[in-house]
């Protein structure tokens, strides 16, 4: 039986979102989209990507499960646990191309995208998005509402803390840590820890 599926937030990311769950019925029939919802006054009704627009979750009836496309770490949390309050699941998407080992653990709500790996000893929060050709080393945590933006390399034995974001082509040596809420700006790679809530960004 295919599980109805609502997207929150109707975006850009929202709509990669539903070419993913696309990309996953294509191979199994798994999710019935119903549409997006989103709280931006311009969208709460017509379409999106060919799906409705459904306003608020406060305005879906009954229980269903949801995926919360939105890219912002913090707002990705609040907004999720709104919608939890709610009633309403949080699931994970994972795309076909995705390689998990077979202890990896992965949170509710998270996204792994096409051709990412995960590896050995692996652990994702809730809410974690692994974009397109992401690769997780062995042994590494990424901690709940974190982002890897597409093409990250985390190397084996990191730590990843909560709502922190990679950034693009971004990477990290092996048993470095990337502190919570903490930025590592695209195209940079970090040789040391990075504390708390700090940015590392190469600047050209």
């Amino acid at each position: 039986m295919m599980r109805e599926l609502v997207i929150v937030g109707a975006g850009g990311f929202a709509r990669e979102v539903a070419w993913l769950v696309q990309r996953i019925n294509r191979v199994s029939p798994t999710f019935r989209l119903l549409g997006f919802c989103d709280d931006a006054p311009d969208r709460q009704s017509g379409q999106c990507g060919g799906y409705p627009l459904l306003g608020p979750v406060e305005n879906l009836n009954g229980q269903v499960t949801f995926f919360c496309a939105i890219g912002n770490n913090r707002n990705r949390k609040a907004v999720s646990e709104r919608a939890e309050a709610l009633g309403h699941t949080p699931v994970s998407l994972i795309d076909p191309t995705a390689q998990l080992a077979p202890d990896v653990e992965v949170g509710a709500g998270c996204l792994i995208g096409i051709d990412s790996i995960v590896s050995v000893g692996s652990r994702l929060g809730r809410g974690v998005i692994v974009n397109h050709r992401v690769c997780v080393g062995h042994d590494v945590t990424v901690g709940d509402y974190a982002q890897l933006c597409p093409g990250v390399c985390i190397s084996g034995g990191c730590g990843i803390g909560a709502g922190a974001l990679m950034g693009t082509l971004s990477g990290i040596i092996p048993l470095k840590r990337v502190g919570a809420d903490a930025t590592v700006g695209a195209g940079t790679f970090a040789l040391r820890d990075v504390p708390d809530g700090t940015t590392l960004a190469r600047l050209r």
